[in-house]
């Protein structure tokens, strides 16, 4: 048999990992496959937010490309293979600058995957702020929501062996109500991406003040940008994945596919400095990029 791994990483993103072959009834030569769900987070980007918590029931997967275009009830199965069941709650910020979480292994037919989606249980899902108390979110539909995760290419588990990463960006998936997220809360409308690890590069480095040997900036949203992206842009198709600064200035952005991208880093709220954009940033297949200060100006 070959094996399909999950992992969840926080960005948070999902690995397949297809490995042990064996005959039986699959669309490629009648093998079937296991596979390696990992899961990882684009940083949430509030400063007052102390954690994100979601239940994650399962994660399904299909041949066929999935129409979902909203989150529907998870008891519809038509076409779904149930690949992995956590039944386990995640807090997505303590999957950031590439952590991952292994969510269990599943054996499935070998073939082209074209279709998956993401169980989770909204009632055991929360948002905690740095004052203890819990956000209002507003979640779609009622009960267990299946939520379609966008492949960046169709998954082929067999003959080789393809790890995928669940990208779940919570920057851009949990989206203010107003000015306070304590009064208004919050709506969610989740953006999580898919693609092979072996597909991806990484990129780090660090956020400074005025000068590349400025003062470092804790707490910056770093962005990944479509090349050609200006400091200002704010369409947010233009993000292609984000991070956060840790302490000491620095950031790493994980699981990125090949090609030239736009740093943007962008100062926590109160900051002294300004927003600021590093250029012709290229990230290759299985390196790492390193090294990338962004200057962010006052």
């Amino acid at each position: 048999m070959k094996k399909l791994t999950a992992i969840i990483t926080l960005t948070s993103a999902v690995i397949l990992a297809a490995a042990c072959t064996d005959k039986g009834s699959g669309p490629l030569g009648g093998e079937s496959g296991q596979i390696n769900v990992l899961m990882t987070d684009a940083p949430f980007p509030f400063a007052d937010v102390k954690s994100v918590d979601v239940f994650v029931v399962r994660i399904d997967g299909k041949t066929a490309e999935s129409d979902l275009t909203e989150s529907e009830n998870e008891s519809e199965m038509g076409g779904w293979t149930t690949l992995v069941s956590p039944n386990a709650s995640i807090n997505l910020l303590s999957l950031t600058n590439g952590k991952t979480a292994n969510l269990g292994q599943a054996t499935l037919p070998a073939g082209t995957y074209r279709g998956f989606r993401l169980i989770i249980d909204p009632d055991k899902s929360s948002v905690t702020l740095t004052d203890g108390s819990k956000a209002v979110v507003k979640w779609p539909g009622s009960g267990k929501n299946g939520i379609k995760i966008n492949l960046d290419e169709p998954v082929v588990i067999g003959p080789t062996s393809p790890n995928l990463l669940l990208d779940f960006d919570v920057g851009r998936s949990f989206v203010m109500r107003g000015n306070l997220i304590s009064k208004n809360g919050l709506l969610f409308k989740p953006v999580i991406r898919a693609t092979t690890q072996q597909s991806t590069g990484t990129v780090s480095g660090s956020v400074h003040g005025e000068s590349a040997t400025g003062p470092v900036v804790a707490g910056a949203t770093v962005e990944l940008l479509n090349d050609g992206s200006k400091v200002d842009d704010d369409d947010n198709n233009k993000v292609v994945r984000s991070g956060m600064t840790d302490a000491g200035g620095n950031y790493t952005i994980a699981f990125v596919r090949p090609g030239t991208y736009v740093l943007r880093a962008t100062p926590p709220s109160g900051s002294v400095y300004k927003p600021g954009v590093l250029a012709g940033v290229a990230i290759a297949v299985g390196s790492a990029t390193t090294g990338k200060i962004i200057v962010v100006p006052k």
